[in-house]
């Protein structure tokens, strides 16, 4: 069942939603003292474009609220930052694994992800990587604003691909049909782009609307 999000406003239409969560156990304190510095990145200007880029942070996002995304857009998890601790490199699979089960809960409208690392260093740390940023703590980390003006145009670069991908679409002109979560068992087995399946749909909208 979603969750009411009283948090939201009108601007929110304009924002690309990202959410920021621990992984693993990460203190109360440390996590908001690199939350407050990555939702500081609010918006950004793209590089090689006028467009400016606007950002919506939340550290907590029930998986069911992102179910709306198809029929609410501003309410789509569409980038997912972790933070988490590691100190020794015995411990990093099972950290990076965290991770990817952390992706997979917001996976189906992901476009790009990023785990903060404190604390290992050696080998693994030194490893040049797009996805993880690896920092010796808390204190140090200087560089934790650009990796995420870095991140926000993954996201634009993502978007802008899907918008011209559609622009240049020539399959029809078939509009998508948008439903709300729990409407979505109604259609379950029902051709909604021939005329019979189309038609099926606007009898069944009726009925649910008069309450037969």
């Amino acid at each position: 069942m979603s969750v009411p999000d009283y948090m939201q406003c009108a601007e929110d239409h304009q924002t690309l939603l990202v959410v920021v969560q621990p992984v693993g156990i990460v203190s109360e304190e440390n996590f908001f003292k690199i939350y407050k510095r990555i939702s500081s990145v609010s918006q950004i200007s793209v590089r090689d474009s006028q467009r400016v880029l606007y950002i919506r942070y939340r550290h907590h996002y029930p998986p069911e609220n992102n179910e709306w995304g198809d029929f609410q857009t501003h309410r789509k998890v569409v980038g997912l930052i972790t933070i988490t601790d590691c100190f020794s490199a015995k411990d990093w699979p099972q950290t990076f694994e965290k991770f990817h089960v952390q992706k997979e809960i917001y996976g189906s409208t992901l476009y790009d992800s990023r785990l903060f690392v404190f604390g290992l260093q050696g080998e693994i740390a030194e490893q040049p990587r797009t996805d993880v940023a690896f920092y010796p703590g808390y204190e140090d980390c200087g560089t934790v604003e650009k990796r995420i003006e870095d991140f926000i145009e993954s996201l634009f670069i993502v978007l802008e691909s899907k918008r011209l991908d559609r622009a240049t679409d020539k399959s029809g002109d078939k509009i998508p049909l948008l439903c709300v979560p729990f409407e979505k068992k109604d259609f379950v087995g029902l051709d909604t782009d021939s005329r019979i399946g189309t038609e099926l749909l606007i009898d069944l909208e009726m009925t649910q609307s008069w309450g037969m």
